[in-house]
């Protein structure tokens, strides 16, 4: 009896990590500012979402024509439409809409 509770217990651990690991993972970025201006923050959200995520500049700002990498800990290969909002200097902030992170490892960020 104690090897068969064992046995599920081991099992539904394994399905939980499964689990776990087919929702959200990592993946790296390259992102390029192209805007004409330095930016002070950049944030990534689901289309679906009203919510900005965490800054994901590695410093305190991207100079114009500046590009930097990172690792994105809240990719959902189910959920693949993003939306990015980024901030200049000046406190003006833009967001580009439906960005189709699954097909692209390399974002430019632009005005238009």
């Amino acid at each position: 009896m104690l090897k068969k509770i064992t046995f599920l217990s081991f099992v539904l651990g394994v399905l939980f990590l499964l689990n776990t690991d087919s929702q959200a993972q990592s993946q790296d970025f390259s992102m390029t500012n192209n805007t004409g201006m330095t930016l002070i923050d950049v944030y990534l959200s689901p289309s679906a979402s009203d919510n900005w995520g965490s800054d994901v500049i590695p410093g305190d700002l991207i100079l114009d024509g500046e590009t930097f990498n990172f690792t994105f800990t809240g990719f959902d290969k189910d959920n693949c439409m993003w939306d990015i909002k980024f901030t200049a200097e000046d406190g003006v902030s833009y967001t580009m809409t439906g960005v189709d992170l699954c097909a692209i490892t390399t974002i430019t960020l632009t005005k238009d």
